[in-house]
């Protein structure tokens, strides 16, 4: 990433180097118009900008050999392999990234995205060990460039360290999935994988045509809120335990870009209590009942 920052930085943060650039690139009528900045906060703008920055690489040698700056990366099979391989496995975890940021999603549903990834994970480096490179397309069109047709063994290790680093990452969830199970969906659960004091409660709910039909209209809370408290008090603790756990991914994607917005250069001088209020009012759900709230008023006749 050093080498690829560093070159996009040299390309952008300088005026005229950005303009040539620009210019360039449209002279040359390249696909694209311009690089993309790299954001160490955001996860996502790492995966756009080695995209970018691999579809442009040809461009951006000769750009650079006009401004005599050398970077013998550029000219190195090796490194261009693992750049190409970087922006594959990024592009992956960019969609677990988007899955994992949609609204209002239950824990349960974000598990699955995981877990799903997870497997995915198992794929690829079952397909990396036999030499297919499907699901790299980056990686295999360079390979094929440079005739690398051996087998890479470092990237089935770096694939290692990533499916242990999701494991040790999410080996809580491990512990609870059964519970998340029955959460999202109590008529294909296992009885016998269910806790005792669920267990009566989970056969009567498979077997209330009602309850199913109710489930299949696909709303999972409103759904829950169908079953009573006082029969199904063990599930129902359940339920409000895995409604409580909240993705907390969404809003501070939401937060991050409405306080982007609102510290525009031409608002530089936004204090920071009026800030405060501006990303409260903007991020919270509460609506108020403004009619309550009306009649609450004494009225004041004019003179």
């Amino acid at each position: 990433m050093k080498v690829v920052v560093s070159t996009v930085n040299f390309i952008k943060s300088r005026g005229l180097n950005h303009r040539q650039f620009k210019q360039f690139l449209d002279d040359i009528e390249s696909e694209y118009g311009d690089l993309l900045y790299y954001t160490e906060v955001r996860w996502l703008s790492r995966g756009l900008t080695l995209e970018r920055f691999l579809n442009l690489i040809e461009e951006i040698g000769i750009f650079l050999a006009e401004k005599q700056r050398d970077v013998p990366e550029l000219k190195n099979p090796d490194w261009l392999c693992d750049l190409a391989f970087l922006v594959d496995i990024t592009n992956h975890l960019n969609v677990l990234n988007t899955r994992l940021q949609g609204k209002n999603q239950l824990i349960s549903q974000l598990y699955a995205h995981v877990s799903s990834f997870q497997c995915k994970l198992t794929v690829f480096r079952s397909e990396l060990n036999s030499g297919n490179y499907n699901h790299f397309p980056n990686y295999k069109k360079m390979a094929e460039k440079f005739n690398k047709t051996a087998i890479n063994f470092s990237y089935v290790e770096k694939l290692d360290i990533l499916i242990q680093s999701f494991q040790n990452r999410f080996s809580e969830f491990k512990k609870v999935k059964s519970l998340l199970d029955i959460f999202s969906n109590p008529f294909t659960i296992s009885v016998e994988n269910a806790p005792e004091s669920m267990q009566l409660g989970i056969i009567d709910i498979q077997n209330d045509q009602d309850l199913r039909n109710k489930f299949n209209e696909g709303d999972l809370l409103n759904f829950y809120r169908c079953i009573d408290k006082n029969t199904y008090k063990d599930l129902r603790i359940n339920v409000l335990k895995c409604a409580s756990l909240l993705d907390l991914t969404y809003i501070c994607e939401q937060t991050f870009s409405i306080l982007n917005n609102n510290k525009a250069k031409n608002r530089n001088r936004f204090a920071n209590e009026s800030l405060e209020a501006v990303l409260r009012v903007a991020t919270i759900k509460f609506e108020p009942n403004i009619k309550k709230i009306v009649s609450t008023m004494q009225c004041h006749a004019s003179n």
